[in-house]
């Protein structure tokens, strides 16, 4: 069952879904991490080898890094609070002639998947929408076999500012790092909200849910002549290329669980 803001963001990406499906080109060879940047292929953030491991992704939208992930030998689960959403990556992964297992469920109310059920937990700027982004975290440590990654992107606190233009120069105006301005997504019958936190907020959560953080990028977009290579485009996002060059938009964050517990 879904909560409240689960609810709520369920009905804005129903309505959303195929607009943004279409006009936006998301990869089904390249893992993304975000708009205009490098992917997996020139990040390399992901296990060496993916046949056979047990994959989870949270937020997955249509799911299309589960089916990168499933044409490299990867089981996989994507959970999303969107059924139109779900519904576009199962016709996705047919056409791809991949297996995923989609569901429909809330970040904020996982479903009830064992404990040390998966080699890797992934997610693509999905946590951000989630109410307790620290709660999914701890949850996803319990659900990762010893030695797990989890692997998941977040909106830069920095890009939450408000990008001006003062005589020739331009940047962005930020009111506070430590308490940044919720991305607020207004639909025609529902919102969206999804937040930014200071990166060392969350390598505590990471920290503190018991996993070892051994990687954190604030990657660029791509220069004006690769942007095509971008594993996530779209042409609204290329007007923003040169912001994106200035200022990160997410950060990412590798994190293992030791082998030991």
């Amino acid at each position: 069952m879904l909560s409240a803001s689960g609810q709520a963001h369920a009905a804005y990406w129903d309505e959303l879904s195929e607009e943004y499906q279409s006009q936006t080109n998301i990869s089904l060879t390249d893992f993304h991490y975000g708009p205009l940047l490098p992917g997996e292929q020139e990040l390399g953030l992901l296990p060496s080898s993916l046949t056979g491991k047990t994959c989870l992704e949270l937020g997955c939208g249509a799911g299309q890094n589960s089916i990168v992930l499933a044409k490299a030998g990867a089981i996989c689960t994507a959970i999303d609070v969107s059924q139109a959403m779900l519904d576009h990556g199962k016709r996705l992964a047919d056409q791809e002639s991949v297996s995923s297992d989609f569901r429909k469920a809330d970040l904020d109310d996982l479903p009830n998947f064992g404990s040390s059920s998966f080699d890797l937990i992934h997610s693509a700027y999905g946590i951000p929408f989630s109410s307790n982004p620290e709660k999914v975290i701890q949850r996803c440590s319990k659900l990762l076999k010893p030695g797990g990654t989890l692997l998941f992107s977040m909106g830069h606190p920095v890009y939450a500012g408000e990008w001006l233009e003062l005589d020739d120069e331009q940047g962005l105006f930020l009111s506070s790092y430590f308490q940044p301005t919720p991305d607020a997504r207004e639909g025609s019958s529902s919102d969206a909200l999804s937040r930014a936190f200071p990166l060392s907020e969350v390598a505590e959560w990471i920290i503190k849910a018991g996993l070892q953080l051994d990687r954190l990028l604030e990657p660029a977009a791509l220069p004006d002549n690769r942007l095509h290579e971008a594993p996530y485009y779209s042409e609204a996002w290329a007007e923003q290329a040169e912001a994106l060059r200035k200022f990160p938009i997410v950060v990412i964050y590798r994190a293992t669980k030791p082998s030991t517990l």
